[in-house]
């Protein structure tokens, strides 16, 4: 059964190993590739319910630009592009009232993202950043 939006936003609460995760990613060194990063893209290719839940989580857990920036042009584009088309509704609900979601969304770029899944990310950020 596929999670309710909250349940992706919400899971680090009950799921500790995702906050954990979320964490080590936060505080990689800056401009290093390691092993945590490694452990998130790892997640992006075979867990892609799981690894929305850490790009979630992190997004929540800091308010520093750069870090979020880094999020939005790393690990949130590549899950879009070989992930998006299924998650859109939950994208949708979210960015709705979610700043964090927001603010991470309006750093994201097209890169390898289907031109349906960007376009509908344009008219979300559009609408929701109105």
């Amino acid at each position: 059964m596929t999670p309710t939006p909250d349940e992706f936003w919400n899971a680090w609460h009950t799921e500790p190993a995702l906050r954990e995760l979320a964490e080590r990613w936060l505080t990689q060194p800056a401009g290093e590739w390691t092993a945590d990063a490694e452990d998130l893209y790892r997640l992006i290719d075979h867990d892609p319910d799981r690894a929305l839940k850490v790009i979630f989580c992190a997004a929540q857990l800091t308010a520093e630009p750069l870090i979020l920036a880094n999020l939005a042009a790393g690990p949130l584009e590549d899950f879009l592009g070989r992930h998006g088309e299924p998650y859109l509704d939950v994208f949708h609900a979210l960015a709705l009232r979610e700043r964090q979601l927001r603010e991470v969304l309006d750093g994201v770029w097209q890169g390898s993202m289907p031109k349906r899944v960007w376009h509908r990310l344009e008219i979300l950020r559009q609408s929701a950043f109105s």
